[in-house]
């Protein structure tokens, strides 16, 4: 194995490990917005830390892509706008299923993070270094730290208002936060001189791993508590387990569809799809 290629390796072992604590926060935090009794210094306390993720990452991620300019393309600035409208398009997938059909969306979310991917793909880098940080400022500002304030609002609700209805917070939550905090870690990676398609596998990857229920068994663990045995709830979830199971899922069938994802995530991570592509074409 060449110098080139286990640096490589590590910095996606690094990537990984990153991905993994970050869904550790997220677990820690939907237990406290769950809990009350949790207390307030706790859950900000974690709410705060995954917010600052939101600019400390990418930002690590813009080095340890090497800080080096970007390959550049003749079209490059026509398929990040063509990657803007395919990603406004996408953003009317759930509006179509939930809104119009009444129904989740189940495995049409991939295909809308798969649009969501050209963003960073695409992304256009500024050949000063300034410039660069000034764009993750601004997208933090802009995104990350809004949404984090809304869905400390929506914990508000839940906590304050009696609210039982969770749609709001699983919308800011999951739906809007950790889906942007993964887009601009993608760019974060596309700013620092990453590929194109380094940088889709990153923010799919990501995703992939966030909402492979993963976080939903760091849950328990992370808490001291059993798993449920049956989940009920997942019929909720954007992929409705209880259809695709064909009976309440259980424990053993949750593990079962995260393996089946997390592997995928991984597998997207380290190019798998890249390598068998090279090696069809030679």
């Amino acid at each position: 194995m060449s110098e080139n290629n286990s640096n490589s390796w590590i910095k996606k072992i690094l990537i990984l490990g990153i991905f993994i604590g970050v869904i550790l926060l997220t677990a820690e935090l939907d237990w406290a917005a769950e809990h009350s009794e949790v207390g307030f210094v706790l859950r900000i306390v974690w709410l705060i830390s995954l917010i600052s993720l939101g600019l400390i990452v990418p930002i690590g991620f813009m080095y340890l892509a090497g800080n080096k300019e970007s390959e550049r393309g003749g079209s490059d600035k026509k398929w990040f706008i063509i990657g803007i409208i395919l990603f406004l398009f996408a953003n009317g997938i759930p509006i179509i299923f939930y809104l119009i059909l009444g129904i989740s969306q189940g495995f049409f979310l991939y295909v809308q993070l798969a649009l969501f991917g050209l963003i960073p793909a695409f992304f256009i880098q500024p050949k000063k270094f300034n410039l660069r940080i000034l764009i993750l400022v601004i997208l933090f500002a802009a995104v990350i730290a809004p949404i984090g304030f809304l869905v400390n609002l929506t914990i508000d609700e839940l906590w304050y208002a009696g609210v039982t209805d969770k749609t709001m917070y699983y919308l800011s939550f999951w739906g809007l936060l950790m889906t942007f905090f993964y887009l601009i870690i993608a760019i974060g990676w596309k700013l620092g001189g990453g590929s194109k398609r380094q940088s889709w596998n990153i923010f799919i990857a990501g995703t992939l791993l966030q909402y492979s229920t993963l976080e939903d068994f760091f849950y328990f663990f992370l808490n001291g508590q059993p798993l449920p045995g049956n989940w009920p709830w997942m019929s909720n979830f954007v992929i409705n387990l209880e259809v695709l199971f064909g009976h309440i899922p259980t424990d053993l069938d949750l593990l079962i569809f995260c393996l089946i994802i997390s592997s995928i995530a991984i597998f997207i991570l380290f190019d798998g799809h890249g390598y068998i592509w090279n090696k069809l074409k030679s």
